[in-house]
């Protein structure tokens, strides 16, 4: 059983993107230490290049856990799968000072309150900050670019039945390339929003090794803007995002006219994943995990980077430049030479790091040696 210190206010981090996001709860948690931050609640759900398997993973996916109470499992160093594919959770909880908490997205929002209300009984909170980082939380669900929205609207609904109080907090607007500045700045607008930090370099120096080896591009690209980085990176799937003083901001959200506009006012009493799901093709015509399996049947066969890899990239880099890029992520590099699972791009992070060494610069790969750099 976790220690607790009464006497102090304590609230649990709820990382509302999963994985990526729990980084950034880590570095909000001691950048921001008034919110007494003492655990962060994160799912599983790692891309397709990591773990194979579409949709967040449950607990009964995992060897490894250590069950707190009832429902409640923190995720040691020494977990892992036991159906295959790899979960980057484990490999996290070596480099985060707090602990981190498996949320299992099986029994819905029903289910995830009532995991979040073990935790804080557990470790004595008192209230929940929700994390989200690009902004997809905002949206109201009829975007057009809005592309995952049910890992975020999940957390924040499951957040808000647990009757605790709950803070909203959003960085790296726009960061996701999905919503738009524009509507993201409109949501922020209509809503209230308020910036309550900016992040700068001492704020992220602690994990940037993370980004070596983890595959989140919002959550590396706001590290890269809160280190100073500035400029237009070309991430997945040929999206632009640009890196600016703003980038690096952190906005407070009101939570209640948030959740009542957004899709997690719609997910609340769904009491499966499953159901969650049928919701969201009912409003949007498909969900965040049927994008995954038709990835999953369509995607190319991966490779090891072969001899002319380098080339394609160079080639790629100079056209790219030509255009007023500055810098690719390293996930958009390795979807050029269809490096997309584990090995193959772990392999090529590593011929990068030897034969490209001035533009191998995680998260980003340089067109040019300095671009972004002042």
């Amino acid at each position: 059983m976790v220690e607790v210190d009464a006497s102090m206010s304590r609230a649990l981090a709820v990382a509302a993107g999963g994985g990526g996001d729990a980084v950034t709860a880590a570095v909000i948690a001691a950048a921001m230490p008034d919110l007494g931050l003492s655990a962060i609640l994160t799912y599983s759900w790692d891309r397709l290049m990591i773990d194979p398997t579409p949709g967040p993973r449950s607990v009964a996916d995992f060897d490894g856990l250590i069950s707190l109470s009832g429902s409640v499992t923190e995720v040691p160093a020494t977990a892992s799968l036991r159906t295959g594919g790899r979960s980057t959770i484990p490999r996290l909880a070596q480099h985060l000072s707090l602990p981190l908490l498996l949320m299992d997205a099986s029994a819905g929002a029903p289910g995830l309150a009532s995991q979040i209300c073990g935790a804080a009984e557990v470790f004595g909170a008192d209230s929940i900050v929700v994390i989200d980082v690009g902004g997809d939380i905002l949206g109201e669900g009829h975007e057009a670019s809005l592309r995952s929205p049910l890992a975020d609207s999940l957390a924040l609904a499951a957040a808000v039945m647990t009757k605790l109080p709950v803070r909203v907090l959003v960085a790296g607007i726009g960061l996701d390339g999905e919503l738009t500045e524009d509507e993201l700045h409109g949501c922020l607008d209509r809503l209230g929003g308020r910036v309550v930090k900016q992040l700068i370099p001492s704020d992220v120096l602690a994990y940037e090794g993370i980004w070596e080896w983890h595959p989140s591009e919002a959550n590396a690209l706001l590290a890269a803007a809160a280190g100073g980085w500035r400029g237009q990176a070309e991430t997945q799937r040929d999206a632009l995002v640009r890196i600016t003083d703003g980038s690096a901001a952190v906005y407070e959200v009101p939570t209640a006219d948030l959740y009542k506009s957004s899709l997690a006012s719609r997910l609340s009493h769904a009491p499966t994943l499953a159901e969650v799901e049928q919701l969201l093709r009912r409003d949007r015509g498909y969900s965040d995990i049927d994008i995954e399996r038709r990835r999953l049947r369509t995607r190319p066969p991966t490779r090891r980077p072969a001899e002319g890899a380098m080339d394609v990239i160079d080639r790629y880099a100079g056209d790219a430049s030509a255009r007023g890029i500055d810098a690719l992520t390293i996930r958009r590099v390795a979807e050029l030479v269809h490096a997309t699972d584990f090995e193959a791009t772990d392999a090529l992070r590593i011929s990068l790091m030897r034969e490209r060494s001035s533009h191998f610069c995680p998260p980003l790969y340089l067109t040019r040696p300095t671009a972004g750099i002042d």
